[in-house]
Order: structure tokens, then sequence, then C-alpha cells
């Protein structure tokens, strides 16, 4: 399918330097400095998601020992359902006490200090997926083996470069279009393109968070947007 293109539009400057009197012979030329926009629309075909696995408990040890299983066996999950080992990476682990604060404390009294009553552990684990289809089921498959944490599902496009190349003959063509518009209204010729600079990035697509998610996920990726700008400046000639 063709991408659709979608043009905004931007502020043109001319630049008349002929009527400056103190200008050097360089700067005589008329020109016209405008911005092109388009955007292209492309459908996600991988996604990334942080799932995590949190224990809490008195005993340091036992929590450690107790999150330390139900990572293995969540990770074991998603390996069984088809996720690769080099795109699983751990991207947290902490080990927290868990602090209770006396709420009428008295510096006099030793009674009302701080103390320890447990301890949280906590393991994050960032999976790229390349099969979209089966994110919902790789989500229900990671719950089942034990994760409670499921944040931040981002949906991106592995390779923009052919979508982009369309966006940037399609900017390039708004801004001619909209010089020309400007060098007939001002009764001039449009001339060559004697500068041009571009800016292209994506549009971060729609985020999905859940927590203990439980039964099927269903999962809509949507589409992203890539989008690119151009500055140009074309001679302006009578």
């Amino acid at each position: 399918m063709r991408p659709s293109l979608l043009a905004r539009p931007a502020l043109a400057v001319f630049l008349l330097a002929g009527s400056l009197g103190l200008a050097h012979a360089d700067d005589l030329k008329r020109s016209i400095s405008i911005t092109g926009e388009a955007s292209v629309s492309a459908k996600p075909d991988v996604a990334y998601v942080s799932i995590g696995v949190e224990n809490a408990g008195k005993v340091a040890n036992e929590v450690l020992a107790a999150n330390s299983k139900t990572t293995g066996d969540v990770l074991a999950a998603l390996k069984g359902a088809g996720i690769d080992a080099k795109d699983l990476q751990t991207s947290g682990f902490t080990v927290q006490p868990q602090i209770l604060r006396p709420q009428n404390s008295s510096l006099s009294s030793s009674d009302d200090s701080p103390s320890i009553t447990g301890y949280t552990v906590a393991n994050t684990v960032n999976v790229t997926l390349h099969d979209l289809p089966k994110l919902g089921d790789v989500l229900d498959k990671a719950v089942t083996a034990g994760a409670n944490s499921i944040d931040g599902i981002q949906f991106d496009v592995s390779n923009p470069s052919a979508l982009l190349d369309d966006a940037r003959k399609a900017a390039l063509a708004d801004a001619r279009r909209k010089a020309q518009i400007y060098a007939d209204a001002a009764g001039l010729k449009l001339g060559k393109l004697v500068e041009l600079s571009e800016n292209a990035g994506p549009v971060v697509g729609a985020v999905y968070r859940a927590r203990m998610a439980t039964a099927a996920v269903p999962i809509e990726s949507g589409s992203n947007t890539l989008n690119v700008t151009v500055s140009v400046r074309f001679e302006l000639d009578e």
C-alpha cells in the first residue's frame, strides 16, 4: 500500500538583499527561504515491552530466592513462546527494605526509631518482539509464569528508510510548491535551489500499560507516523 503523505503549512521568509544599499555583490541576489513538511504512516513491525517480577517478605534472602525462581520461570516461558535470548535483556534489579516510620516520633525516645519490617525485590526484563500477532499470547504466558508487572509497551518500525525517502520527496515538493506561490505573488520567477537541510524523525506510537494482567491480552499496534521537515532556499529571478 502506498503510504499517505500529509503536508503542513510553514512560514516563508523573503531575503530581498537587492534592496539593501550596503550589501555586498554576492548578497544582492533575491531569494526565498521556506520549510516543507511531509508525513508517512507505517504499520509497526516490532514491539518493546518491560516485564517485571516483584516479591515482598520479611526475610531478605527468602524474598530474593523467590524472586529469582519466578524470574527464571518467566524467562523460560518467554523463550518457550519463541523469544530469542538476544531479545531479552535485564533492565533493572533492586532490593529495598520496607521501613516503618512512627507517626508520632520523639527525638528523646529510642522506641520511636524507624524499623525495617521487610524487603521488596524487583527484577525487570526488556523484551523485543518481532512477531506482533504473538504479543498478546507472550504477555499471557509471562503473567501465567509469575510476572506481575507489564509496563511501557511501545511499537516501532524497524526499517523506516524507504518510508522516509518517500516523505523526503514529498517534503521538498511541498517546499517548492509554497515557494512558487510566493514567487508568483511577488511577480518573480522561482530560480534554482541553493540551500537544503533536513530534520527527520519518528513520532512514537501508542503505549500500552498493564499490571497483573490475566487471561488473553488483546493488543492493537495501530500505526506510527514518521515526519520529515526540510528547510530550503531558492533564488528568485526577474
